[in-house]
């Protein structure tokens, strides 16, 4: 736990320092999120739109394409309301039912799937703790976070490796809207993990 807790504090102070997309500056620039009769129709202006939805989805295929791998991708809205959800030729329900969790806790944990994947390594009883909420200890999930402003969150899912599928995420989020903070390190398991982590309470 207290490397957990190191790991977010490391993540927290990067994104307060970095020039990133997650610094505070006003509001989203209207690029980005719905506008004009969309926005007024929701009483929304701080959603993800479309077509910035479509320029990540592309972004992230291309990347996984020239992994030599397919992939599946989600975005949601603020309120969890799905924007877009593509997946490329030869993933199924497993993958995307995955990836919607992993987006799903970015959303509402505000912050990278990640950190309950750390969290879950120091107390595996983490997993089954946070499926009670609806939410998953896969990494692959980031918040979509413009000028301190969540505006939706994105996941990946079906490729080769974890660590793939969140930097796919990042990448894309890095060409699309702008630098992001550094991803977070795996945190290593407890030793007694493999005995259901009762020592690490």
């Amino acid at each position: 736990m207290k490397r957990l807790m190191i790991a977010s504090a490391v993540f927290a102070a990067t994104t307060a320092q970095a020039a990133t997309s997650y610094d505070r500056g006003g509001p989203p620039p209207q690029q980005f999120v719905l506008s004009g009769a969309a926005a007024g129709r929701l009483h929304d202006h701080v959603s993800i739109n479309l077509a910035t939805a479509e320029r990540l989805v592309a972004a992230c295929q291309a990347i996984a394409r020239k992994a030599n791998s397919a992939v599946v991708v989600v975005i949601l809205d603020p309120q969890g309301l799905p924007v877009l959800e593509s997946r490329m030729d030869g993933e199924g329900w497993v993958q995307i039912r995955a990836t919607e969790a992993k987006t799903m806790t970015a959303l509402r944990t505000r912050a990278p799937s990640h950190v309950l994947t750390n969290r879950n390594a120091q107390d595996p009883f983490t997993s089954a703790n946070m499926a009670g909420y609806g939410l998953t200890t896969n990494k692959g999930g980031l918040p979509i976070i413009v000028n301190g402003q969540m505006i939706g969150a994105m996941g990946a899912g079906g490729m080769a490796t974890p660590a793939g599928e969140e930097a796919c995420v990042r990448d894309a989020l890095e060409q699309v809207i702008g630098p992001q903070p550094p991803l977070l390190p795996d945190v290593p398991p407890q030793r007694n993990a493999a005995t259901g982590g009762r020592g690490g309470r």
